[in-house]
């Protein structure tokens, strides 16, 4: 009874493995694919993202292309009077005019021959009169670049001589001395200079802190310095941001950033509807586990157990016994078998009823099983027969002794709903291989001398005086 019990809970917890290993791999699984969901959903406000960047690209571009056609306006003007001293006044109303159509410019500045001479407005940039920019470490490189490759060139944020820092489109000006003058064969005449104010150009191209709940940030890409920061909060840096090229002129390496105000958006009906859904699937197919692998092993057990005492029936002691026997060829460690009959068991039916017939049984079983070992086997072959396996072959004395508790045990009163029923039993018992050489044959054997102390048994109770058959009641 109790290996059976065992069996059962030892299937029992084999089910609920299988099914804690379904469920949880299930919960695996859709984790996995909320995790892809919210990536997909990541992905798509990235893309949102980008395409907000892409409009304010467009505007910034559109600003600073602008700008540096008016500076190049100015270069133009400039070449009107190359061949007479440099005077301010010559260039005094096209700078003005310059600074309030591009609110971005902030000042306009003239260097002949990279020596400032002209500011525009003299206030308050007039203490940057006279520099010299190619002793001025900051600001010669760009001056030299625009030099060299004759093109328009953009620096900065810098700071300036006169306070501040600045964009810088730096603007060399070659005037031909002749009409069609091949760019190469002009002589350098020096570099003007507009200044930019990179909030106001922001403003202008329409572009504040925060564009579409987006978070803007404008950033040098040759570094990844986030003090190089040309516009925006450097701590955009720390976030998983997205980012643009810009297409500037003047050999600018910009890139153009941005990070939502509250996040990346990973939350949404398709994520809690996929994780609800893939929970309850994991936990349905759980639960098919486990009712299945515990219908295996009760179909199981009733194959191989008794259905009314639980023990073990014929056939899983049969078994057994052959496993017994086969281990023994090997070892020479035999078993022994006990075959218990009740006797008088049809009364008890006949007077009781089959219920508390039934209730005899199971209390023999436990009786049996109360004596053995947890190696031993208590099986149930047949209505009221029951057989003990012990493995192992015992000495005479040991056999005695085994025997005498059994007859023991099982001969006790049985008392059950106010009926009080004396038990007796007929035992045999056989050992493998000393009585018999196939399990079949020890079987016969066993049984043979449980009948035959079943006869000696009615015939010392006939002989007794004033004994019969045992009673019950």
């Amino acid at each position: 009874m109790t290996r059976n019990i065992f069996s059962g809970s030892n299937g029992t917890w084999i089910a609920a493995a299988v099914a804690a290993v379904c469920f949880l791999a299930g919960i695996t699984v859709t984790a996995h694919v909320g995790q892809l969901v919210r990536s997909e959903m990541v992905s798509l406000h990235k893309q949102q993202a980008v395409a907000s960047l892409s409009e304010a690209r467009a505007r910034l571009e559109g600003e600073i292309n602008r700008t540096v056609a008016h500076g190049l306006g100015i270069r133009a003007y400039v070449a009107q009077f190359v061949d007479k001293s440099f005077d301010m006044d010559d260039y005094s109303q096209i700078a003005v005019d310059l600074i309030e159509e591009n609110p971005s410019i902030r000042s306009v500045g003239l260097a002949p021959n990279n020596i400032l001479r002209a500011v525009f407005p003299l206030e308050p940039n007039q203490s940057a009169i006279g520099l010299n920019y190619r002793l001025n470490t900051a600001q010669w490189p760009a001056i030299r670049e625009a030099m060299m490759s004759r093109k328009v060139v953009i620096a900065g944020p810098l700071e300036l001589v006169q306070g501040g820092s600045a964009l810088l489109i730096r603007i060399p000006v070659f005037p031909s001395s002749y009409p069609g003058q091949a760019m190469g064969e002009r002589s350098y005449w020096g570099v003007a200079t507009l200044v930019l104010d990179q909030a106001e150009l922001m403003a202008q191209s329409g572009i504040g802190d925060v564009v579409s709940g987006i978070r803007i940030g404008v950033v040098n890409k040759a570094t990844v310095d986030s003090s190089k920061m040309v516009f925006g909060s450097p701590s955009l840096f720390e976030k998983d941001h997205v980012s643009l090229p810009l297409h500037l002129p003047g050999g600018l390496e910009w890139n153009l950033i941005g990070y939502p105000e509250t996040g990346w958006s990973s939350a949404g009906n398709k994520i809690w509807i996929t994780q609800l859904v893939g929970s309850l699937i994991s936990l349905v197919f759980g639960s098919m586990a486990f009712l299945l692998i515990s219908e295996v092993y009760k179909v199981r057990s009733m194959a191989l157990h008794d259905p009314l005492t639980g023990l073990a029936n014929r056939r899983l002691l049969e078994d057994r016994m052959h496993q017994l026997a086969a281990m023994c060829e090997r070892t020479g460690a035999g078993f022994e078998i006990f075959y218990v009959d009740l006797d008088a068991f049809k009364p008890v039916n006949d007077n009781y009823g089959h219920a508390v017939g039934d209730q005899l049984l199971i209390e023999i079983g436990h009786r049996l099983h109360s004596q053995v070992r947890q190696t031993d086997t208590v099986a149930r072959v047949g209505g009221d027969e029951f057989i003990v396996l012990t493995p192992g072959n015992m000495r005479r004395q040991e056999k005695d002794a085994f025997f005498s508790r059994l007859e023991e045990r099982v001969a006790q009163v049985f008392e059950y709903s106010g009926a009080r029923i004396d038990v007796m039993a007929s035992i045999g018992s056989a050992s493998y291989p000393g009585d018999a050489a196939t399990v079949d044959d020890l079987l016969r054997v066993a049984d043979g001398r449980m009948y035959a102390q079943k006869a000696k048994s009615k015939r010392d109770l006939r002989e007794l005086p004033g004994k019969g058959l045992p009673q019950t009641g």
